[in-house]
C-alpha cells in the first residue's frame, strides 16, 4: 500500500514555468523520489489509482507523467504488472530531440488528402497502449494518403485517431489546409495544451509499402504525434509514414543573448 502523503501540487511550481502542466509537476516529484532512493531500483511505483489519490489528479494526467518517466529512462511499464524503477543501464539507447514549438508541426500539413477509409473503432489492449488511452473507448480511425503541393512527389501514408468526443472534426479532414488539431480547437472551442512528436525509422507494413509503391520491408520514416488537453487526456493521435528518401528533418539553433 502506498504510504506517501497526499501532495498539493500548487506547492511544487517550477520557478521558470509556473503554469506548467500538472503532469510535469508529478514527474518532478516522482523523479526526485526515485533519485533519493525512496523508490529503489526494482521496486514498483504506486498504482495509477494510488497516484490519482495522492496528487488529486485525473488518470489521464497520471498516465502522461508515467509516460514521461519512461521516456527519461527511469521506469518501465507492463500492462498488468505495474511500473518498475530501472537502473540507468536499462534505459533505451536512442537519441532524442525535444522541441517546444507548436509552429514546427505546421510544416507537415499535407495539401491534399486521399481518404481510403474512415470508421469508428473500439480500442483493444494493444491499440489502447499504442495510442496511450483507455481500453474499450471508441475512436474514429482514418487511413489516407497525403500529398504535398507538388503531386509528383511520393505521398505520405497517414493513420489518424480522433477521440469519439471530437468525432465531428473528421468531416473537416482534407477540406482545409490546416493542422487537424487547429480544426478541433476551432470546432469545439477547446485548447490543446501539448503535442508530443516522435520521429523514428521503422519497417513499412506490407499495406503501407504497397500504397507508397515501395519494396516489401522497406524502411520508412514514421512521425508520431500525440495531442493532449491540459489534464493529459489524449484527443488525437496520428502516424505519418514517409519514404525515407523523401523526408528531411531540419533544426535551426539560435544562441541565447549574452547576459550583461
Amino acid at each position: 500500500m502506498d504510504k506517501t502523503p497526499a501532495v498539493d501540487l500548487t506547492e511544487h511550481r517550477q520557478p521558470t514555468a509556473s503554469d506548467a502542466p500538472l503532469y510535469k509537476k508529478v514527474v518532478s516529484i516522482l523523479r526526485n523520489e526515485i533519485v533519493r532512493g525512496e523508490f529503489p531500483v526494482g521496486s514498483l511505483l504506486p498504482t495509477e489509482i494510488e497516484l490519482c489519490a495522492r496528487f488529486n489528479i485525473s488518470r489521464h494526467t497520471v498516465r502522461e507523467a508515467l509516460r514521461e518517466l519512461r521516456a527519461q529512462g527511469l521506469v518501465t511499464s507492463r500492462r498488468g504488472s505495474g511500473t518498475t524503477v530501472i537502473p540507468p543501464s536499462e534505459a533505451p539507447h536512442t537519441y532524442v530531440h525535444q522541441s517546444g514549438s507548436f509552429d514546427e508541426l505546421s510544416q507537415y500539413v499535407g495539401h491534399r488528402w486521399d481518404i481510403l477509409s474512415s470508421e469508428m473503432v473500439t480500442l483493444d489492449d494493444a491499440l489502447a497502449e499504442r495510442i496511450d488511452s483507455d481500453c474499450d473507448t471508441r475512436w474514429v480511425r482514418i487511413h489516407a494518403l497525403r500529398y504535398q503541393q507538388d503531386d509528383t512527389a511520393p505521398p505520405c501514408w497517414t493513420e489518424v485517431y480522433l477521440h469519439s468526443d471530437y468525432a465531428q472534426a473528421a468531416r473537416l479532414i482534407g477540406k482545409q489546409q490546416r493542422a487537424m488539431y487547429e480544426l478541433i480547437q476551432d470546432l469545439y472551442g477547446i485548447h490543446i495544451n501539448e503535442a508530443t512528436q516522435t520521429i523514428r525509422g521503422i519497417e513499412a507494413p506490407d499495406h503501407v509499402a504497397k500504397a507508397l509503391k515501395l519494396k516489401k520491408r522497406s524502411v520508412v520514416i514514421e512521425v508520431e504525434r500525440i495531442y493532449r488537453l491540459a489534464d493529459g487526456k489524449v484527443i488525437e493521435v496520428s502516424y505519418n509514414l514517409y519514404p525515407v528518401t523523401q523526408f528531411q528533418f531540419s533544426i535551426k539553433l539560435r544562441r541565447a543573448p549574452a547576459s550583461l
